[in-house]
């Protein structure tokens, strides 16, 4: 099959999440079970090479709202990009795609190019990474806390609460965004088969009032592949031993961002019996100087090891000397890679109850669950797996296993292409 492969950005630096990568692998394993992989994303220099980068539109940044010409253009660009449209037409014609598999197309792309596929006949499933159908902000998370005021179209919440930037302007243009979606029934029509990476993804989609036809539960993948230092750190914990310099650490990764709730990890550390235990912080973002800040007053400066954005081998190596990890979110996560990236290197997760991060961990078999922002649950988590090592090992096998059953990239694949292949032949009938 030739399969348009559609994101609005086509690279892993980061600022993306998860979606970048899940954008990279897919990729991967389409082309290794010999499908044809049409990228279309907007024009970046980060943008990976390939051959249709002619066809991308433009990028362009949103930064600020100001009601000037330049920004007045690129707003009315979210509403409709007719450039990617055309972009988008052009590469139809010459590749002939078979399906698009579309993700985060909202704003650089926009609805327009919907409008495009479905004027060629194309079949379009689209993976739901976040809340933006419903939510205009995608978090359903404002001023520090769970908001869901905007679901059932009630989209005039986000510009009374500024939930977009703490702006009127921002949550404005976004608030009209999202009614001008909804008027349009661009989702709703256009799309054949919503993908929910999380139980919980879907009930929010049905409780919004998607078609339950449309939607399928397809849990994210990860390609499992051995860990080699993970391994031998395992073994040499079980005899009880330590390698020379090898530091006692559990590690929060990911963005540093209010809804992450990483400032409620650290406050539950004066709760927790560290011994020769250290929390590490790998991640940049808005809240890191709040972070270091709270750290400081809490006098946890020696505890606490901020050691900036890590990706790749770093990223790699440093969850795998970790001797658990913690995902402290206090927003409905849907389902977060970093889940699967430490059950790949053998990690035990603790993890808030909230979204779907629950469906990702088996209480007390893979990791342990506390009610997200609780503070003292939490500490009492840490301090369990602290005083039980071998527990946190058993934990992190285990985590391996449920990986490589659940999670497993062969399953994902199957799935998606069946997907694939029952819209075609409904399009064709």
């Amino acid at each position: 099959m030739k399969i348009l492969l559609i994101n609005k950005f086509y690279h892993d630096n980061g600022k993306s999440g998860g979606v970048g990568r899940h954008i990279l692998e897919l990729e991967k394993i389409l082309t290794r079970n010999d499908h044809e992989v049409i990228p279309f994303a907007t024009k970046q220099k980060e943008a990976k090479k390939n051959n249709y980068l002619e066809y991308f539109p433009r990028y362009f940044d949103l930064g600020k709202v100001k009601f000037n010409s330049e920004s007045l253009k690129n707003i009315s660009k979210i509403f409709y990009n007719s450039e990617a449209a055309e972009k988008l037409e052009s590469l139809i014609k010459k590749t002939k795609p078979d399906i698009a598999h579309i993700h985060n197309i909202y704003h650089h792309l926009s609805p327009s190019i919907l409008t495009a596929l479905k004027k060629h006949n194309i079949p379009i499933v689209m993976t739901v990474h976040d809340y933006k159908l419903i939510c205009p902000n995608y978090l359903l998370f404002s001023k520090g806390k769970i908001c869901q005021k905007c679901q059932g179209g009630k989209y005039y919440n986000c510009l009374k609460n500024k939930c977009v930037k703490n702006s009127y302007a921002a949550s404005l243009v976004l608030m009209l965004e999202a009614y001008w979606a909804k008027h349009k029934k661009y989702y709703e029509k256009n799309i054949d088969c919503f993908i929910a990476p999380s139980l919980f993804m879907q009930d929010i989609l049905l409780k919004n009032g998607y078609d339950s036809r449309k939607i399928k539960y397809v849990p994210n993948f990860l390609d499992s592949l051995p860990t080699g230092q993970a391994g031998r750190l395992r073994k040499n914990d079980i005899k009880g031993g330590n390698n020379a310099g090898d530091e006692k650490y559990f590690l929060f990764f990911g963005r540093l961002s209010q809804e992450k709730g990483i400032d409620i990890l650290i406050k539950s550390l004066p709760l927790v019996n560290l011994k020769k235990y250290k929390l590490k912080i790998a991640g940049s973002g808005q809240e890191e100087n709040k972070l270091k800040e709270l750290a400081k007053n809490l006098k946890l400066e020696n505890k606490i090891k901020f050691v900036g954005y890590q990706s790749g081998k770093g990223l790699k190596n440093l969850v795998s000397e970790a001797k658990f990890i913690i995902i402290p979110s206090v927003w409905h996560e849907n389902a977060p890679y970093s889940i699967l990236e430490s059950y790949n290197a053998e990690k035990a997760v603790i993890g808030s109850r909230i979204g779907g991060i629950p469906e990702m961990i088996r209480e007390n078999k893979t990791g342990l669950i506390f009610n997200a922002g609780d503070k003292k649950k939490l500490a009492e988590k840490i301090n369990y797996l602290i005083t039980h090592p071998k527990k946190a090992i058993q934990m992190g096998m285990a985590g391996k296993k449920y990986l490589n059953k659940k999670f497993n990239q062969k399953k994902y694949y199957n799935k998606l292409v069946k997907i694939y292949r029952e819209l075609r032949e409904e399009n064709f009938s």
